[in-house]
């Protein structure tokens, strides 16, 4: 498969935090289409490939159990120099500066988005919720919301595909043309080489 350049279509997963690959699926079959992006909690379950953390304690704790020579291990360039420049070790710039959950799986959507032409989405849940009580988790939650929108709008060459996601997307993501949504076992068998 080609991209509009007429080289070969970069296809990435992102899988969410939470995200477990169902059990009748084989990981391989996943990982053939496109290298795996997510947080270091998914890396059991998914067998991720280039794994996130942006929690100096849990990377130092990682790090103690070689999980930098077991998938491509990303750190924030500003702790890098705080855990005493670990080898093997890739970085990315910024920081989050703004409360927000799940802040490894978004750092994974904004690293893949420049480097891909189709970003496959699992274990999303991107339907409309009713606003929180909770101000903290309220304003987390909308924080989240801007993030995600974000990224699609200012990728419009970047096609977006919700796999296996339960229900219509909230509003504000539906006037996307970039965004879709698609099953895992479709996917596997458009993309499978």
């Amino acid at each position: 498969m080609e991209n509009s350049q007429g080289g070969r279509m970069r296809v990435n997963w992102v899988v969410a935090d939470s995200t477990i690959i169902p059990p009748d699926i084989d990981v391989n079959s996943i990982k053939d289409i496109a290298s795996i992006w997510g947080s270091w909690k998914t890396w059991r379950g998914c067998s991720t490939d280039n794994v996130i953390c942006n929690d100096a304690g849990k990377a130092r704790e990682l790090l103690k159990r070689n999980m930098n020579e077991l998938c491509n291990m990303y750190i924030p360039r500003s702790m890098y120099i705080e855990l005493d420049r670990p080898k093997a070790v890739r970085m990315y710039e910024g920081q989050f500066t703004f409360e927000i959950d799940n802040q490894d799986e978004l750092i994974a959507i904004q690293l893949v988005m420049g480097q891909s032409d189709i970003v496959l989405l699992m274990g999303f849940d991107w339907t409309e919720k009713d606003i929180s009580t909770d101000k903290l988790a309220a304003h987390r939650a909308t924080n989240y919301r801007r993030f995600i929108i974000d990224a699609i709008k200012n990728s419009p060459d970047v096609q977006w595909v919700l796999v296996d996601h339960d229900g219509d997307v909230m509003p504000e993501l539906a006037v996307f043309e970039n965004l879709t949504q698609d099953t895992l076992e479709n996917v596997i068998d458009l993309l499978s080489t």
